[in-house]
């Protein structure tokens, strides 16, 4: 049983959040257009104190299930968005304006695409019906005094169980201005959601199972899953959503229909002791189930983050050798061999996945790497090239672009990257210095020089910001 994380901040800072925005402001109505504006400044928030996971893949697997979820609403007039929320508390929720998040514990803890169907399509309910916005309709006004700190200690604190507490507290403070759902919003939220997961063609019961799975995980910890806190009345959910099962919604549905849950799992970061108990499951799971490709996959990268390359590369063949064009597999294997210092190895898998699929970026990146660690240079500035104007995970393309040049020799061209490298990270000083240095290898009224100079104008321009006056 994965061991549950008592990590509840996101879940306070959002009611935090809320307080203090409508804090001094008692609302007649809550328009649509009041929703898109808080839902924004709220996404907002969340990104730019890095509180949204950052990985391509689990983001498209996310919003694929949404869309398709989605699809089967008659949703509200907005534009709905799908993120991840980078705590291991088992969680969802919805703010208004159509944002919906799910945290990746909850990924990790379901057992089916079908369940976590099920929590997205009640969450994308909870906005349809505007249920937060009747909730602000009715708040009254209360003092900002008394939030500003622990609204900052829930977006800026150092998070953990010291976070949780202060806004704990600061949520009990303020018991007079709730957002928790009353159980008319959750029946309705439940009877909208389990319709759109059925059109979708998910399973129904899906829905229940993972309210029981998740009461299992509080019976088993002493632990209350931070989804039963956000979404109480649970067992009168259970016996309403079994009562529409057995009533309304008797046909068989798909578990999956995406697929890949496993894989995607698989990919979530999880410290040590998360990654051993994921790795023994795996492994009863497989003794089950010996020749399941997704299996194999999802055991071989917990191994690879364990740092168990030898038993990671085993599991990966013999999952290479029951699906031989799985792009997937390939694409690790070449990861795993370029990790091991093993450039040769690695590009004869990476090429072959990128036969498979040239669009993959992923790939495409780990490709040139593999050939510049390989010494072969121009073949990696060729790969890099083709990202140039993509956005990677956890890299900035532009800075291998200018090592590539400057292995090269085309200094002229390894320092625009540079610039346009330290331009991202925001240092400015780095930036002007690299594309002034650019500028002496290109001649003036050049494509190149033209698009150096506009970097340095615009970088010129940049009022710095005034100096602070010392008190006296």
């Amino acid at each position: 049983m994965r061991k549950l994380i008592r990590n509840q901040y996101i879940s306070f800072a959002f009611t935090l959040f809320l307080l203090f925005f409508f804090t001094n402001i008692c609302f007649a109505e809550f328009t649509i257009g009041d929703e898109k504006k808080l839902g924004k400044e709220f996404y907002d928030k969340l990104d730019q104190n890095n509180f949204l996971l950052k990985d391509k893949l689990l983001n498209d697997y996310v919003n694929k299930i949404g869309n398709l979820v989605l699809a089967q609403s008659k949703k509200a007039p907005f534009d709905f968005h799908f993120s991840i929320v980078n705590s291991s508390a088992i969680n969802a929720f919805a703010t208004p304006g159509g944002y919906i998040y799910i945290h990746k514990g909850l990924i990790n803890a379901v057992e089916n695409e079908a369940e976590l169907a099920g929590v997205i399509a009640h969450e994308i309910a909870h906005a349809n019906a505007r249920h937060i916005a009747s909730i602000i309709e009715k708040s009254q006004k209360i003092n900002i005094a008394t939030l500003a700190a622990l609204i900052a200690g829930a977006f800026l604190g150092g998070g953990g169980e010291a976070t949780a507490a202060i806004a704990a507290f600061a949520v009990a403070g303020a018991s007079s201005l709730t957002l928790k759902y009353q159980r008319e919003h959750e029946e309705e939220a439940d009877r909208l959601g389990i319709t759109y997961l059925v059109g979708a063609g998910y399973s129904p019961p899906a829905m229940v199972d993972f309210l029981k799975l998740i009461k299992k995980y509080e019976f088993l910890s002493k632990t209350i899953p931070s989804y039963l806190r956000t979404h109480p009345g649970t067992d009168d959910r259970i016996f309403y959503l079994d009562s529409l099962i057995l009533t309304k919604y008797r046909q068989r549905g798909a578990e999956n229909i995406v697929g890949n849950l496993k894989r995607m799992q698989a990919s979530i970061p999880l410290n040590e002791d998360d990654l051993n108990t994921r790795k023994r499951q795996l492994k009863e799971d497989l003794t089950k189930d010996p020749n399941n490709v997704d299996l194999l996959y999802a055991l071989a990268l917990t191994e690879d983050k364990l740092d168990q390359p030898s038993l990671a590369l085993q599991h990966l063949q013999n999952a290479l050798n029951l699906s031989p064009r799985d792009e997937d597999v390939l694409k690790n294997i070449g990861l795993i061999y370029l990790k091991m210092g093993n450039a040769d190895q690695a590009k004869l898998y990476l090429q072959r996945a990128a036969n498979i699929n040239s669009n993959n970026d992923e790939v495409t990146f780990a490709l040139g790497n593999a050939y510049f660690a390989s010494g072969s240079y121009q073949s990696a500035l060729n790969s890099y090239l083709m990202l140039k104007d993509k956005t990677l995970d956890d890299a900035d393309i532009n800075y291998y672009i200018a090592m590539a040049y400057g292995k090269l020799n085309n200094q002229g061209e390894s320092h625009y990257y540079f610039g346009l490298n330290f331009k991202k990270s925001k240092k400015k000083e780095s930036a002007l210095f690299h594309f002034k240095e650019a500028l002496k290898y290109f001649p003036q009224g050049s494509q190149r020089a033209s698009a150096i100079n506009r970097e340095i104008s615009e970088l010129s321009a940049e009022t710095p910001p005034p100096k602070s006056t010392p008190q006296r």
